[in-house]
């Protein structure tokens, strides 16, 4: 999401899947991070649609989450695992 430190201020992460998904938010580079294994900072629940209708999760944070080193995230199947959800979630995001 940035490859330096920053503040999220906005998140709208949408789900089309019948299943229930996570977003993982890490305050690391990408190279440091290994889904499945590495703690996220933030795992949010990402409810599931309906295959067709989305399942949405949406989070308005006025004085931002503050990422020191970079913003990486993933989505899984799992609050901190590491399987891919069938079809990938839609991520939405206003970062500083």
């Amino acid at each position: 999401m940035k490859s330096s430190g920053g503040f999220v201020y906005f998140l709208e992460v949408s789900n089309t899947n019948t299943a229930d998904a996570y977003f993982q938010m890490f305050d690391a580079e990408t190279s440091d991070v290994t889904v499945g294994t590495t703690t996220p900072s933030l795992s949010i629940h990402v409810p599931a649609g309906d295959g067709t209708l989305r399942g949405s999760m949406d989070m308005l944070l006025p004085g931002g989450i503050i990422f020191n080193t970079a913003i990486t995230y993933s989505c899984t199947t799992t609050v901190t695992g590491s399987g891919d959800p069938s079809t990938g979630l839609v991520v939405n995001a206003v970062v500083g």
